[in-house]
């Protein structure tokens, strides 16, 4: 009987990962794919947008990049997660001000840039570890009862600089909010 209940232990405990990995959403979007836990949101539709080039010019500084992005609606609340993934054809500084006239850093600029954020609405980064990397959660105030959460972080970043940026925001109250940000997993595609 011990023997038993031993492998039945060692069996949920083996299958307890599988389970949780199957609760979960991957996104390929350019060269990055993020996973994440939607299990708690209810259903949903993904919808991916079309790339979006540009470039950008800051004195002598040129550099193209594009931004790949999605949303995922749900079905039976007014809420929506949204996706981006920027990427930068030269490799940029991530964790300081990005000029003397502007003061954001890198992965704050690609917050502020994002399609997620319209007009000027108070804004509040701090620092916010995501998937084991240093990242900035951007909490957006808006009309409605619950802010606007954006997070950003650097997939390729080394030495402080970086060309692939993730964005993910979410309009959903910050409990379940922090449970989708909490279960992210990123890399290079």
């Amino acid at each position: 009987m011990k023997i038993a209940n031993f492998l039945v232990m060692l069996f949920l405990i083996a299958a307890t990962p599988a389970i949780a990995i199957a609760s979960g959403e991957t996104i390929a979007l350019g060269p990055a794919t993020i996973s994440l836990d939607l299990e708690n949101i209810g259903s949903y539709t993904i919808e991916k947008e079309s790339v979006i080039s540009m470039d950008h010019e800051e004195k002598d500084i040129r550099f193209q990049y594009e931004i790949t992005p999605a949303n995922i609606i749900l079905d039976d609340t007014l809420g929506q997660i949204m996706l981006e993934v920027h990427q930068m054809s030269a490799s940029e500084p991530m964790d300081e001000p990005i000029s003397e006239r502007d003061q954001s850093t890198g992965i704050e600029h690609c917050i502020q840039k994002s399609d997620m954020i319209h007009g000027s609405r108070e804004m509040t980064m701090e620092e916010y570890e995501v998937d084991g990397y240093d990242g900035v959660l951007a909490t957006i105030e808006n009309d409605s009862n619950d802010p606007l959460y954006v997070l950003g972080w650097c997939l390729d970043q080394k030495d402080g600089a970086g060309s692939v940026v993730c964005v993910i925001g979410s309009d959903l109250p910050w409990e379940t909010t922090k449970e989708i940000f909490d279960s992210i997993s990123s890399d290079l595609a």
